[in-house]
């Protein structure tokens, strides 16, 4: 049983309540004078107390998941990844400067009754690296689905999705404080790898990998921002996080099998990221993603983070490319609530695309805003992300 498991969580409070209990029946019995009552009463409260606080941490760590495994609490983990990189000049391959560590967690999708098996639940793993041109360290979530490790699959790369957050875990944390959380909140709030679950099968979306990645650090190379400075972070998410993943799960080799998937100003980021790196990803799906300038990207020298160049911003306002520049060859999808500002919004992207690029629109009723909202309207967008990619 690993840190985030629910029958350790299960038997932790279930004994934390026994102990509570039997604290209160036998208090009276306890009492009196004399050093054996004391001792009694000190060691029943003491037991209490550090159960319930055992039980706290647990909780906390099963929805945050600080520490996935054992392994991971105690340092002991071995399951490393060296990335390595190739050099433009001379095609010199190089080690990264750190390795990608990956910790397979108890995140993902399991049928009642029993044991977990990645051949019928899949797998959500836990990677953590260093991105080695921005500098920018990361956590990401990597949902592997049953056909990965099965037979049948076992020489076929699956297409893989890059799933960005603002960083917000529900909409309500400060992606700046821990991007991460946004990562998590595909899982937790979003119930992400439960929706491709259900999403998969004849007829619906095919067989996908899901790195949840939290860039709390926007997605545009500030002009005077330095390395590990979150000032490349449009460096770390179309270079560094694809290479990290591809040299450590079985994917494809083109960018016919890479999409991008975000909310809100994710969303924005995904659209962007597929539009300016069509070299790298095929597809793109925005929830409630704005297609103008990115939505308060991070500043640089002098508070302004397109570095006083009027060229630069207008080359990160999407409505603007659409309008005045050459359309990229991806498809990106422009999912909205009905209500709001953001329908109206999809309208106006959907407009401007022109061939080769392609767009499509996703509808569902009211204006949801978080992921928790979305989480039972995922289904099409993941069916339609699944259709522009292809496997190998």
């Amino acid at each position: 049983m690993e840190p985030v498991s629910g029958l350790l969580l299960l038997l932790v409070c279930g004994l934390t309540a026994g102990c509570v209990a039997a604290a209160v029946v036998l208090w009276p019995r306890l009492g009196g004078p004399g050093a054996r009552p004391l001792l009694a009463r000190s060691g029943t409260l003491l037991a209490t107390q550090a159960l319930m606080t055992v039980s706290a941490v647990l909780l906390a760590n099963r929805y945050f998941v600080f520490y996935a495994t054992w392994n991971d609490l105690l340092g002991g983990d071995t399951a490393q990844v060296r990335v390595e990189r190739v050099q433009p000049s001379g095609g010199v391959r190089m080690p990264a400067d750190e390795p990608v560590r990956r910790m397979p967690t108890d995140l993902g999708p399991r049928r009642p009754g029993r044991e977990r098996d990645p051949a019928a639940d899949g797998r959500v793993d836990r990677l953590r690296f260093r991105g080695a041109r921005s500098g920018l360290a990361a956590e990401l979530y990597v949902y592997l689905p049953p056909q990965y490790f099965q037979a049948a699959y076992a020489g076929r790369r699956l297409p893989v999705v890059m799933v960005l957050a603002d960083g917000a875990a529900d909409g309500k944390a400060d992606a700046g404080k821990d991007p991460s959380a946004g990562a998590m909140a595909w899982i937790r709030q979003g119930r992400l790898p439960s929706a491709a679950d259900d999403a998969e099968g004849p007829g619906n979306a095919q067989p996908m990998v899901y790195a949840m990645v939290g860039q709390g650090h926007g997605c545009i190379d500030v002009p005077g921002r330095s390395a590990g400075a979150s000032g490349l972070a449009e460096t770390f998410l179309s270079q560094d996080v694809p290479e990290a993943l591809a040299d450590t799960y079985r994917l494809p080799r083109t960018r016919k099998g890479w999409g991008l998937l975000g909310l809100a100003a994710g969303g924005h980021c995904a659209a962007r990221l597929a539009m300016l790196h069509s070299d790298r990803f095929a597809a793109a799906a925005a929830l409630g993603g704005r297609f103008g300038l990115p939505p308060a990207p991070p500043a640089g020298p002098g508070g302004d983070p397109y570095g006083g160049s009027r060229a630069y911003r207008l080359d990160n306002d999407l409505l603007w490319r659409l309008e005045n520049l050459p359309p990229p060859p991806v498809a990106v999808l422009a999912a909205a609530g009905t209500g709001g500002e953001d329908a109206r919004e999809a309208e106006r992207f959907t407009a401007r695309v022109k061939p080769p690029m392609m767009t499509g629109s996703v509808l569902v009723p009211g204006s949801p805003g978080t992921l928790r909202q979305w989480r039972g309207r995922l289904r099409p967008v993941l069916e339609w992300t699944g259709a522009h990619l292809r496997g190998e």
